[in-house]
């Protein structure tokens, strides 16, 4: 490189100066621009239940409360069933949180969800059993793979998709619940697979033994379709 006196205004640190000048006032490096994280904002709640939010445990929304300035989901113990429709379902952040003190929820997509103690293999369905804030089998999250971050405390992704499933061989009595066995992808068609779920038919018509079946995530429920 050629010597250049110390205060010399060249074509080239005209150049340099420019971009760091735009830099500068993107707050970012010149050289990683596309390195930059989105960050999701804080989901913060009041627990309006009478229970104490263990980390990483399934919450229901009930509502908004204003304090301060600042706006806070109200949350329950699943399942709740204040309102007219169901409410959706978030998971706590890694802190217990005391009836009537304030959290974070986890932004996801990814998240970590305190279980029942069982051992769910990746693509188990799970969702928030009753009157816990575990997650059990159910419709509104897919299991990942467990974390060591704690015990019985797996990753898991909010997912929900329809599945094709069989019927169990007393089928399913109108307006009544009853179990189904999820189908295994393949190549092909669908095969018979092991996973079982527990399926409403939601009207008086009843599902016949052994028959193919969609469900449907409903209210955080498994509702069967018979497929004709």
């Amino acid at each position: 490189m050629p010597d250049v006196e110390i205060g010399a205004f060249t074509p080239e640190r005209a150049r340099r100066i420019w971009q760091a000048t735009l830099a500068f006032e993107r707050g970012i490096d010149v050289a990683s621009t596309d390195m930059r994280p989105a960050i999701a904002p804080p989901i913060y709640f009041i627990n309006l239940s009478s229970h104490t939010v263990p980390p990483y445990g399934c919450i229901q929304v009930n509502g908004v409360q204003e304090i301060g300035s600042q706006n806070y989901l109200q949350i329950a113990r699943p399942f709740d069933y204040t309102n007219s429709v169901m409410a959706p379902f978030l998971l706590n952040g890694p802190y217990e949180v005391e009836a009537g003190d304030l959290g974070v929820a986890q932004s996801g997509p990814i998240f970590r969800a305190l279980t029942d103690g069982t051992a769910y293999a990746c693509g188990t369905r799970l969702g928030p059993a009753v009157d816990s804030f575990e997650l059990t089998k159910g419709s509104s999250f897919t299991a990942i793979d467990y974390d060591d971050i704690g015990t019985d405390i797996l990753k898991v992704i909010a997912c929900e998709t329809p599945l094709l499933a069989t019927a169990g061989s007393l089928g399913i009595a109108g307006n009544s619940s009853g179990t189904v066995t999820a189908r295994l992808p393949s190549s092909g068609n669908w095969s018979p697979g092991t996973i079982t779920y527990t399926a409403w038919a939601p009207t008086s018509t009843p599902i016949t033994a052994n028959a193919i079946v969609l469900i449907f995530p409903v209210d955080a429920k498994w509702v069967a379709v018979e497929i004709c």
